[in-house]
């Protein structure tokens, strides 16, 4: 039996903004490494009486402050996009503070409330990571739909370095022999949203 050759087709890069948002979700999946530690650390620390009976809840909203990191993309000034993309993580993770600490206000038992999350908060960190990532890698975001905010989505990616370069040179054709002064301008328009053109 011979071995039917079959071509696959390259993997298509993720870049810019995309690229961007993407790698902020790498936050959300590390988070827990830093935010557990700090509970139980924090949790020891408020054992004194004053605070003993609040010290699970004290500990809860003290290790959440590791994602305020999140405001970095939230605020972004470049990219509308990434800085969407920032807070639709901020909601994610004050999603990932709120159902432990409620459980831990509503059951009587501190450690019972805890464990009774922690399934629930497996879940929304498994599922609202992924969702977001491949969100960001397509170039959507819903918390933008959700806002009215669609037409600050960015447009398709080039899908590859060689249509890139077929296009940069059918606009320098444009810029350089084309007698049309609108065809010329646009033509430098989009040579400025590549990058290709140094502003003065």
């Amino acid at each position: 039996m011979y071995k039917q050759n079959v071509k696959r087709e390259p993997k298509r890069k993720i870049t810019g903004v995309r690229r961007k948002a993407s790698d902020w979700y790498r936050w959300l999946w590390l988070s827990p490494f830093l935010t557990i530690p700090t509970l139980i650390f924090l949790y020891l620390i408020f054992s004194f009486e004053l605070f003993f009976k609040l010290r699970v809840p004290l500990g809860i909203l003290g290790s959440s402050l590791w994602h305020l990191v999140l405001l970095i993309p939230s605020l972004d000034k470049k990219s509308a996009f990434v800085r969407w993309h920032g807070r639709q993580m901020l909601i994610l993770a004050g999603l990932r503070t709120a159902v432990p600490f409620i459980f831990v206000l509503t059951i009587k038992e501190e450690f019972a409330g805890l464990l009774v999350s922690v399934p629930i908060l497996i879940i929304i960190w498994l599922l609202g990571n992924l969702w977001g990532q491949q969100q960001a890698k397509r170039g959507d975001c819903s918390f933008m739909r959700w806002t009215g905010r669609e037409k600050l989505l960015p447009g398709p990616e080039i899908d590859n370095e060689k249509t890139l370069d077929i296009g940069i040179t059918d606009l320098m054709k444009t810029i350089r022999f084309s007698k049309d002064p609108h065809a010329r301008s646009r033509a430098l328009e989009e040579l400025q949203k590549l990058g290709m053109v140094e502003e003065f």
